[in-house]
């Protein structure tokens, strides 16, 4: 094969030409003005004049790219530092089709102790801020988090109230502090100091530098023994004992003691799983798969830079170490930026023999068995979608279902919704909730075609891609004003369209029916079909969502004040009636002058509170 220069337009010609020989990111963008790629260069003039030199040397996907390019934009930095961190930014921001992308939508759990407070407390969040809090984690399940709450408020006395404190009495002391698992500085019983003994040890334990707290305890211990305080030493011992449970748990993997974060990953054509391994001072406390995406094939290099540059712009709490299978690029630009970021210096190491490397090939092991997985998943989904289309004589095949479900109580706050599953996997982002605005009255089947209507009319309008099939749960008369709704908008041959019933026993999902247009039975499925357990799943969830929806909408009404409903009476008029008379009974039997002594009720005012219902 021949490789030539890639021919450049004029307007890319000049473009280039005036691109300022400083650091930078560019952003190419096609024909429509999408953006096609995003990258950082020392040198932007002369980075991106290089795409258009002698293609021999580049990868295929890259001269993909470059054939669609219609324009170049660029953004300047101080340094080179900067290019890369809002490469990251805007990578992650506008998810370019020819990056390659960091597919992880999870906010992993973090513990922040909040020591900027003068009595400082635990709360579980996904999101780390520059507050001056201490933040612990992450941590790859919410249950690990309060399992771990829960045994540090069973060891030391923290505050569980949400109170701000300043060191003055709040109220009594709670049931927490009578228990022994509180010092109560909201009722201003312990001193800033010996509070923050407390969350001294608390930091110790969430650390994993729990034979310095043994010790600490231990300590303590013999002194209040040695002073005869025994139910206080008893205390301690027990103390002792749960630390020690939590120490005998933890395995030491790293004879180096430090904080590591192992990364490796397993590639295959267009997408990778990057496993990484956290490791808190030589005790491995979790561990996080990750998905990358990326058109056509990956390279090694971009691969893992990509990885690293995308998960630690998101990463606040850094470890002094990063193990890796390889080399990467921008390798001294990245350590230079992450040990900026952690205010000490951050290792990148390629272990090739000895412990090291160990861990290494542990996390390419993990990735390339969660690769295994996600191709099993997904060859069971196109089995299962398969045996539907088959099954049912679908004319599309059922690569994107839609399943409908309505839920209202005598017509009341009558809600629909639409849940979306791609390759047999549920897409909740795109799951959609539908208020039924123009259906009075008991009308299952004019509430769905209202449904209908309103989100295939939207798709159509908006130029986007339909369904497949559409899975609505309900019978016949659904489906017939699911055929309604598809011949008014002429979409009856463009997709395929299905309900599923309960059967004569409607608790017993064997006795489940499916029905199609045009087919006066329902369809028999094979036992234990996995096609028919894929669309009672899509039913399931759609009616999960309904009534999920349809609760919220109750349970709002039911907290309305009727007061609300009255003009003129905002929020801090409403709390000032209720503050003075105590119930809405007692405003609605005040009298008129009563109630026009309170400031900005006028007479109007105070006749409509008269009238209004309890």
């Amino acid at each position: 094969m021949a490789y030539e220069r890639f021919p450049m337009k004029n307007n890319i010609k000049d473009i280039i030409e005036n691109i300022p020989k400083l650091p930078g990111i560019y952003i190419m963008k096609g024909a429509r003005s999408e953006i096609l790629y995003i990258g950082k260069a020392k040198v932007l003039r002369d980075r991106v004049r290089s795409y258009f030199q002698n293609s021999r040397t580049l990868h295929p996907r890259t001269r993909m790219f470059l054939a669609r390019v219609r324009d170049i934009k660029f953004l300047t930095t101080e340094t080179e530092a900067e290019a890369l961190i809002l490469e990251s930014n805007f990578i992650k921001k506008h998810q370019p089709r020819y990056n390659v992308l960091l597919k992880d939508d999870k906010h992993y759990p973090y513990l922040r102790l909040t020591t900027q407070e003068m009595f400082p407390r635990l709360e579980v969040v996904r999101r780390i801020r520059k507050d001056k809090a201490t933040y612990f984690g992450p941590y790859t399940m919410v249950k690990e988090v309060r399992e771990t709450i829960r045994l540090i408020y069973k060891i030391f006395p923290l505050r569980q109230s949400k109170d701000k404190l300043n060191g003055n009495a709040l109220r009594r002391p709670c049931l927490n502090h009578q228990m022994g698992r509180c010092l109560a500085p909201c009722a201003g019983l312990v001193s800033p100091d010996k509070y923050k003994k407390v969350v001294e040890n608390v930091e110790w334990f969430l650390k994993g530098k729990n034979k310095t707290l043994l010790k600490n305890l231990k300590a303590e211990m013999g002194l209040a023994s040695e002073e005869m305080r025994y139910e206080e030493a008893a205390i301690y011992r027990d103390k002792i004992q749960a630390v020690q449970t939590v120490l005998d748990k933890q395995k030491i993997i790293s004879t180096s003691l430090q904080d590591q974060d192992v990364i490796a990953y397993c590639s295959e054509k267009d997408q990778a799983m990057t496993q990484v391994l956290i490791i808190r001072a030589g005790k491995m406390l979790s561990e996080k798969i990750f998905k990358l995406k990326s058109q056509n094939q990956m390279e090694k290099d971009e691969t893992l830079s990509s990885f690293i540059k995308q998960y630690y712009a998101e990463e606040v709490v850094l470890p002094s170490e990063i193990l890796l299978p390889h080399p990467i690029e921008d390798y001294d630009l990245i350590v230079d930026w992450l040990s900026e970021k952690k205010g000490t210096r951050v290792r990148l190491e390629i272990p090739v023999i000895g412990k090291k490397r160990d861990l290494v090939r542990m996390a390419e092991e993990n990735a390339c068995f969660a690769m295994r997985m996600e191709h099993d998943k997904g060859d069971v989904g196109t089995r299962s979608l398969e045996e539907l289309q088959a099954a049912l004589g679908l004319k599309h095949f059922p690569k994107v279902i839609e399943g409908f479900d309505l839920s209202n109580i005598s017509g009341n706050h009558a809600v629909g919704s639409m849940v979306v599953f791609e390759n047999g996997l549920a897409e909740n982002s795109k799951y959609r909730r539908y208020k039924i605005a123009t259906v009075k009255g008991i009308d299952d089947y004019a509430m769905l075609r209202e449904v209908m209507i309103r989100r295939y009319r939207r798709l159509l309008d908006e130029g986007k891609p339909l369904p497949n099939l559409v899975l609505i749960d309900g019978g016949k008369g659904h489906l017939n004003s699911g055929r309604e709704v598809f011949e008014a908008l002429g979409l009856i041959d463009a997709v395929d369209l299905a309900c599923i019933a309960k059967g004569k026993y409607r608790n017993n999902l064997e006795t489940d029916e499916v029905y199609l247009l045009n087919k006066a039975g329902s369809v028999l499925f094979k036992e234990n079909s996995p096609s028919r357990f894929l669309m009672q799943r899509i039913r399931d969830e759609a009616h999960r969502f309904a009534i999920t929806y349809h609760r919220r909408l109750r349970s709002k009404e039911a907290l309305t004040s009727p007061l609300e409903n009255i003009p003129g009476i905002g929020k801090k008029r409403r709390l000032l009636l209720l503050k003075q008379f105590g119930s809405l009974k007692n405003i609605r039997t005040a009298s008129v002058d009563d109630l026009m002594a309170l400031p900005g009720i006028t007479r109007l005012l105070a006749e409509k509170l008269k009238i209004i219902n309890s």
